[in-house]
Parts: C-alpha cells; sequence; structure tokens
C-alpha cells in the first residue's frame, strides 16, 4: 500500500549528467510504502513550496502512480474537497511516476476550457497480444464538461501525443442511465484501473467506467448493490459524503471489483459486508458479511470521536477475502472469510496525523518484477535510473510474501 501524501524533499541534481527521481520507500502490506519527490521538479522557483500538498491519484495495473501537487492558497475547498479532485480552481502540477526506478514525467498543463467533474485517473495498455510486458502507452483522463454547450466529456493525455484534447463521452443505456443523469457523482476515491477501463466511484451510489483511449468513449454506469445506495447529499452537506470512503471503499482483486462496507453494532463490534461485481450483467454478489471487534491497539483520548471508529484502508489486490482495517494507531490485516484477524502493523506518526487531512490514507499498488528495469511510456530509454537503498532482490521478495 502506498500513503496517499506524495512528500517533498530537498534533494536534487548532484551531478551534469543526472536527473532528479523520487524516492520510495518500499514496506509491504500492512505496512505503509512512502513515496518523495524533489521540491525543485514540483516548483522550480521554490516559492509556493510551503502551500503545496502532493496526492497519490492512483495506480495503474502494473505499478505506474499518478500525483497531483495542489497550491492550497488557490483553492477555495476544504482537503477532502481536494481529495475529490474536479473543479476549475487552479491548474493541475502532473507527474507518472514510476515508483521503483523512481523515474518522474511532468505533465504539461491543459490548455482546453474543459471543467473538470472528478479526480484524474491512469490507465495503460501494453503491445497487443503481449502478457505481462511493460506498457508501450498510457492515458491521464478526467470526467467533465464542457463550457458553453455543458456536454459531457473526456478530458485526456495520451503518451503517444504528448497532448491535452477532449472527447465526447456517450453513455450506454442501462438500468442507472436515467438516475446518472438526474445526480451528480461525488468522488472521494482513488480511481481505479482495471483491463481496458478507469473507474471512478461515488461510494454512497455507483461506479462509473470509461475506456479512455478511445475516440468515442463509452460511459458505463453501475449502482451500488441493494439497499447500499444512500441519497443524494443536500448541496450545503457535502462534507459528510466527501468522508464515507472511510466506511465504504472499492478495489480490483482476484479479477473483479470488490465493494466493501463497515459499520458499527450497538456493542461496538465492527460489520463487514463484501460484495463482488458480475461486469456482463451488472449485478452484485454477496460474499461476506462478518462481525468482528478489533482489539484496542493504543487507546488515544485526544484523537476525534471519529477516528476512534475503524477505517477501511484498503482492499488486498491478490486475496479478495483479505481486508486492511485502519483503528486508531495501527493498519489491521483481516481475513473476512474466517472472520479473524491476520496481521497487524503500527501507524507512523507522520501518516497518522494526515488523518484529519484524508478520507483515505493508502492506495493498493501492484508492483511487477520488471518494473524496476522499466521506463515510462513516451519518455527516453535513457531517462532509466535505478532504485537506490535496497536492492531488487530484496523489493519484490518483501512485496510478493505474504
Amino acid at each position: 500500500m502506498v500513503n496517499i501524501e506524495a512528500a517533498m524533499d530537498s534533494s536534487g541534481v548532484h551531478s551534469p549528467g543526472a536527473r532528479a527521481r523520487a524516492t520510495f520507500d518500499l514496506n509491504a502490506a500492512p505496512r505503509a510504502s512512502l513515496l518523495s519527490v524533489p521540491a525543485r521538479l514540483v516548483d522550480p522557483r521554490g516559492y509556493n513550496t510551503d502551500f503545496l500538498v502532493g496526492i497519490v491519484r492512483g495506480a495503474s495495473c502494473d505499478g505506474l502512480l499518478l500525483l497531483e501537487y495542489l497550491d492550497t492558497r488557490q483553492c477555495r475547498r476544504s482537503m477532502h474537497e481536494l481529495d475529490a479532485g474536479g473543479g476549475d480552481e487552479r491548474d493541475p502540477t502532473l507527474f507518472v511516476c514510476n515508483p521503483l526506478s523512481g523515474q518522474l514525467f511532468r505533465l504539461p498543463v491543459p490548455d482546453d476550457v474543459t471543467k473538470g467533474d472528478t479526480p484524474f485517473g491512469l490507465l495503460t495498455q501494453s503491445p497487443e497480444g503481449s502478457h505481462g510486458e511493460p506498457p508501450d502507452r498510457y492515458v491521464v483522463a478526467q470526467l467533465g464538461h464542457r463550457e458553453g454547450d455543458n456536454r459531457r466529456v473526456v478530458r485526456r493525455f495520451l503518451s503517444e501525443t504528448g497532448q491535452w484534447e477532449e472527447r465526447p463521452m456517450v453513455v450506454v443505456a442501462g438500468p442507472s442511465t436515467t438516475q446518472s443523469a438526474e445526480r451528480r457523482m461525488l468522488v472521494d476515491h482513488e480511481v481505479l484501473a482495471f483491463g481496458d477501463r478507469l473507474w471512478w466511484a461515488d461510494v454512497t451510489w455507483g461506479v462509473c467506467s470509461v475506456d479512455p483511449f478511445s475516440d468515442r468513449p463509452e460511459c458505463r454506469f453501475v449502482e451500488l448493490p441493494e439497499n447500499c445506495v444512500l441519497p443524494a447529499p443536500h448541496v450545503g452537506n457535502l462534507a459528510g459524503s466527501l468522508t464515507m470512503s472511510r466506511y465504504r471503499r472499492m478495489g480490483f482483486s482476484e479479477g473483479k471489483l470488490r465493494f466493501v462496507h463497515l459499520g458499527k453494532k450497538p456493542d461496538r463490534s465492527v460489520i463487514i459486508g463484501s460484495f463482488s461485481l458480475d461486469v456482463e450483467s451488472c449485478s452484485w454478489t454477496l460474499d461476506h458479511t462478518i462481525g468482528f471487534e478489533i482489539p484496542e491497539t493504543s487507546p488515544d483520548k485526544s484523537m476525534p470521536l471519529d477516528h476512534h471508529r475503524p477505517w477501511i484502508a484498503a482492499i488486498d489486490p491478490f486475496k479478495a477475502n483479505v481486508l486492511y482495517v485502519q483503528h486508531r494507531a495501527a493498519v489491521v490485516a483481516l481475513d473476512m472469510a474466517k472472520a479473524e484477524e491476520i496481521w497487524r502493523s503500527p501507524l507512523p506518526e507522520k501518516i497518522a496525523c494526515q488523518m484529519e487531512r484524508h478520507s483515505s490514507l493508502f492506495h493498493p499498488c501492484v508492483l511487477p518484477t520488471w518494473l524496476a528495469s522499466s521506463y515510462i511510456p513516451g519518455t527516453p530509454a535513457s531517462d532509466k535510473t535505478n532504485c537506490k537503498g535496497k536492492t531488487l532482490a530484496e523489493m519484490l521478495v518483501r512485496v510478493d510474501r505474504g
């Protein structure tokens, strides 16, 4: 799991031929991996560093990360609203990052007039017929609407063209089409990449998926399981909806989209419901319903009451029955099939302090064995760097175990 905040550090280029790179402190789940980017790459003049916040927006299926840096002075919104993304208050500062090699590519600022409604997502594509090989292209995309005619569009950056463009979005008719036209999505969740589509999740309502590589992108919307859809929030009460991803999460595991929600019983034990989606029939299956009591780690009376309630940290991308739950000062791995705790790890203070700023502190990230020696598509092969501090063998052992 990768911590949601992409920190900035004072590292830079030490020789004329060197390139600045990201630093990745890799740890196996349930411990969190930490990412840091040289501040001079984000803010070359150094005027705004103290006001910038970095967010890991999402991860591709092959381990590349999408980072966004925001100048909080230019935003009239809370941190939870910044997590949700979208809006037209600032130009995005976006990077594609290979966390194992440290390679970074800064995307140009979009020059169109599209208003974004969702966070940006990252999707990669490998050569046709290849199996498990590095990707040869990627797209960064956002759902939005065009000012003027208010038409819904996909705003995208293609690695092969190196340019931003927009494509009109086609809404595919389905059981939720009417409802989706009458209600606006609120996406306080990382953008998920799976198969040939990006998935934007409103954890109070449903999930929208699009193929951003297509010149005629089709939007498919699926509501949450029955009895899980919540009423649309009032305009003055958006903050409550933008923190629901603490207790409701989506993720892909064992080839399916999973939805997990967490509630609290009167006796203070936790009740967890886990569902999987059949993409063809757009129907959900209830896989697990368990009641579970998470033992206290170290009660902290100084924490707000909301932080005493467990949060969902992440769904394991390899084992669908494994759920990571954040509770006070620890992250706990639960086996939902056996209703038992597998492992727990203390939450570092530098991450615990982020609970006031974000609704989620972690993103799942799959790191293939070839990632450390590959490079970001569309960049020269000479940009490749080697990840220092840990050998590749050490990193792969730590990622693959457990």
